[in-house]
């Protein structure tokens, strides 16, 4: 069966949207859209599940969970879920969940030496997952306390498949900010050597256990590559200033100038550089200000495959909270009648990605 037949009625309406909307949409880029899958995870009925092409799969075992990352690969699909009641608390130790093809795994079991949590260990999951080339990453830390003094220790790690390879074990770091993976080699990004009077530290990166320090008194927000080289994407916490640093030749490259809002998020794909702020983008140095007529105008999610713009955007209603749709290239293509992000019941479309 092709690609095109497992579309569905939900491309077959995208297709009539786009032939009364934009008859002058070039047919290259409406082939484009016509040949992908399109994937939107969250949770419905209190239960994780994802959209395919507008049709609903729940996920097993996914009562009191959410999915917030869906990514298809080589007909692979990886959910990263977790707890709905912990949804908004701010645990070490997190119940986390990985589906890979409506298979569910426990987190702290299918990772390798993950302690239970308890008084004498911990560990915290960053909430990223990573899959390149059928091999799924994670990041994280584990803390085990010494139970006859205060002290502790704390060991960063990444698990590719499960197995765990020990970034650092150095006790000045304080707060591990990001991870990425780029030409098959991670890059942990971190706090290290606090002082205080005045409040200083230093900004750094493990690239894979070699550390190397860019910065102060910043957090590494991502990576990015491009054919000049792989750059850092800092933000000075004291200053609010935010650039991209060559991480090699520590070359800088501004962000787009006066922004209406702060960055929040960077993709670049092939010779396009995108720019992401709460309600615009920038595609290069081009601004898009999203103004929906519905109340749609918060960016929650945003994909870009093959030069086409996919989003989750959410409208919120007061006392009620956030609604969601998606839209690709500016174009609502789904809606789901679903209550909003709450802590005991999370209900909501979290996650987008294109294969």
């Amino acid at each position: 069966m092709t690609m095109r037949n497992l579309i569905l009625p939900f491309i077959l309406f995208l297709t009539f949207v786009f032939s009364c909307r934009e008859n002058d949409m070039d047919e290259g880029l409406e082939k484009n859209i016509n040949s992908v899958n399109l994937y939107i995870a969250g949770a419905e009925n209190n239960e994780a599940c994802y959209w395919k092409n507008g049709q609903k799969v729940i996920l097993q075992n996914g009562s009191g969970l959410y999915a917030h990352q869906i990514i298809a690969e080589n007909n692979n699909i990886y959910v990263f879920g977790s707890m709905t009641s912990e949804y908004t608390l701010n645990l070490p130790s997190k119940h986390h969940y990985l589906w890979k093809n409506g298979i569910r795994y426990n987190l702290d079991e299918y990772l390798e030496d993950v302690p239970n949590p308890g008084p004498n260990s911990n560990f915290g999951i960053n909430s990223k997952m990573i899959v390149e080339n059928g091999n799924i990453y994670f990041s994280g830390y584990i803390t085990i306390y010494n139970s006859s003094s205060t002290l502790s220790t704390t060991s960063y790690y990444s698990w590719k498949n499960g197995i765990k390879t020990l970034i650092s074990n150095d006790n000045n770091i304080t707060v591990p900010t990001s991870y990425d993976l780029i030409n098959n080699e991670i890059y942990f990004s971190i706090r290290k050597n606090y002082q205080y009077n005045p409040l200083t530290w230093e900004t750094g990166f493990f690239k894979n256990n070699v550390y190397l320090s860019i910065d102060n008194n910043s957090d590494i927000k991502s990576y990015h590559s491009d054919n000049t080289g792989i750059y850092a994407l800092i933000k000075n916490v004291f200053t609010n200033q935010q650039y991209l640093k060559n991480i090699h030749t520590n070359t800088i490259l501004q962000l787009p100038t006066n922004p209406p809002g702060e960055i929040l998020n960077v993709i670049w794909e092939g010779n396009d550089k995108y720019y992401i702020g709460t309600n615009f983008y920038y595609k290069n140095n081009t601004l898009v200000q999203i103004n929906d007529p519905n109340g749609y105008n918060r960016i929650g999610k945003f994909h870009v495959k093959n030069q086409q713009i996919y989003m989750i955007r959410y409208k919120e209603v007061i006392n009620f909270g956030d609604l969601a749709k998606v839209f690709i290239n500016n174009i609502e293509v789904q809606n789901q009648p679903i209550t909003p992000i709450s802590a005991s019941d999370v209900e909501d479309l979290l996650s987008i990605y294109v294969d």
